[in-house]
């Protein structure tokens, strides 16, 4: 397997996996807006495309959320990502 940085050439493959039903069962009013996240690249967030023989087969996202924008986890520390 490697990881590969997200960019915005992955926006079909992203908006597709994220209609799947059992990415919709998890979070089903989840909308990342990947038009705007994959050409956002704050230096507290990486995306990447994992991958096996050159196929995508999933997304990682790490944040540091101290820093992320939305402070979605609230008051945390630094460096925890």
């Amino acid at each position: 397997m490697k990881l590969r940085p997200a960019t915005p050439a992955d926006l079909a493959l992203l908006q597709y996996w994220d209609e799947q039903l059992h990415v919709l069962a998890s979070d089903p009013n989840d909308d990342w807006g990947w038009e705007v996240e994959l050409s956002h690249n704050p230096d507290w967030r990486e995306q990447w495309i994992a991958e096996i023989d050159d196929r995508p087969i999933g997304f990682i996202q790490i944040v540091d959320p101290a820093r992320e924008e939305s402070h979605y986890w609230g008051e945390i520390a630094p460096n925890l990502y």
